[in-house]
């Protein structure tokens, strides 16, 4: 199947939505496809950017035609993107499916071309945009993926979009993922990490990006709570970092600051307990975005992956995944006593800790790999 992705993506970079289009490009092409890609880069030297995106997030991109543009301006990156998706595909034999995440390839690929195709959407945008994803999705010819059940209700309820047209498919997590021993884990993130050596009672681990609404604030005063556990914060720009850094005088919390995802996938497995303290309100880092009520954390799946228990803030739309007291603790997002004593529950009960990771694993085997997702896209595109 010669399957053609235009994606929002500036590769290599930090920015989630890179990550989930490598990973899914990466699971498409085992999965069978004859994959393009149009992406903008961050590397001038287009031969340098086969090694740069491996280094980056560990995939052979040399299996896939990947088709990219360099530019120093980042106004209009997305449209620039498009514009060289629909130039190349106008040379190039047709293809059997588009999927799109890039909106601007996506209205004129298939409300001006009237192309089918599918469109994959992470947030609602505000504005033209909103008018121009609307135009998309109403189109008989486009089937929309929605990366939860709470995005696909959105649409349906303020948009008209029939339901049978939208397909949920979750983010995922890299296949491959194998848990640490629970008894082994202390010297693995010793050697990981050489600030947690010493006599604490568990480490717990958050990885990701360090804007509003991620809940660093809450890690924070478990810190001051429980002084005897080591507290590891992985991730963040060098902005967050310097300003977290400089307000921090707690022995226990530690900030490590950005590694690359090989790196992130070892530490959270040798961590004792994973955090997920999202807030009512989660910014991406752009504007006004807020996507609380329907994001799809890939960070989520990663964790169960570890085998490590999760605890994670209690959220209508992450209950698609996290089931309570069966693959993860649940607590209200601001309620620093009660995150305080899921912590102390599961580090004194390891007969819970071992379940908690061992569902949670089983989970992601079963259901949220990349190779799960990129099955399902193809086979939303053999019935298109």
């Amino acid at each position: 199947m010669r399957f053609t992705y235009i994606s929002p993506s500036v590769l290599p970079s930090r920015s989630a939505n890179s990550v989930h289009v490598m990973w899914q490009c990466d699971a498409l092409v085992r999965a069978g496809a004859e994959l393009t890609l149009y992406a903008r880069r961050t590397v001038p030297d287009q031969t340098a950017l086969i090694s740069a995106l491996e280094s980056a997030y560990g995939v052979n991109a040399t299996r896939w035609r990947l088709v990219s543009y360099h530019s120093k301006v980042n106004r209009a990156e997305t449209a620039r993107t498009a514009a060289l998706a629909v130039g190349d595909m106008a040379v190039q034999p047709r293809p059997d499916v588009i999927l799109s995440r890039n909106l601007y390839a996506a209205f004129f690929l298939a409300v001006i071309q009237r192309r089918p195709l599918i469109f994959e959407m992470h947030q609602i945008d505000h504005g033209f945009r909103l008018q121009m994803q609307r135009a998309i999705m109403s189109r008989p010819w486009v089937s929309t993926v929605a990366i939860s059940e709470a995005l696909a209700r959105h649409l349906v309820a303020h948009h008209a979009i029939p339901r049978e047209r939208i397909r949920v498919l979750h983010d995922a997590a890299p296949r491959g993922m194998q848990p640490v021993p629970a008894d082994a884990r202390r010297k693995a993130m010793s050697a990981l990490v050489p600030e947690a050596s010493g006599d604490w009672t568990a480490t717990c681990a958050y990885f990701g990006h360090l804007y509003a609404g991620r809940g660093i604030e809450i890690i924070e005063e478990m810190a001051t709570a429980r002084p005897r556990v080591f507290f590891l914060v992985i991730g963040g720009t060098e902005t967050d970092l310097e300003r977290l850094r400089a307000a921090n005088s707690r022995p226990n919390l530690f900030f490590l600051g950005h590694r690359p995802h090989g790196f992130a996938r070892q530490a959270m497995a040798a961590a004792d307990v994973l955090l997920m303290p999202y807030q009512t309100r989660v910014s991406i880092g752009l504007g006004d975005h807020d996507t609380a009520q329907w994001m799809s954390p890939m960070k989520m799946f990663e964790y169960l992956a570890s085998g490590v228990p999760v605890i994670s803030s209690d959220l209508p739309v992450l209950r698609e995944v996290l089931d309570h007291d069966r693959n993860a603790l649940l607590v209200p997002p601001d309620d620093v006593e009660g995150w305080v004593a899921a912590l102390d529950r599961v580090i004194a009960e390891p007969d819970l800790a071992r379940r908690l990771g061992a569902a949670g694993h089983s989970d992601y085997v079963e259901r949220y790999t990349w190779d799960h997702r990129a099955r399902a896209l193809l086979a939303i595109a053999g019935r298109m």
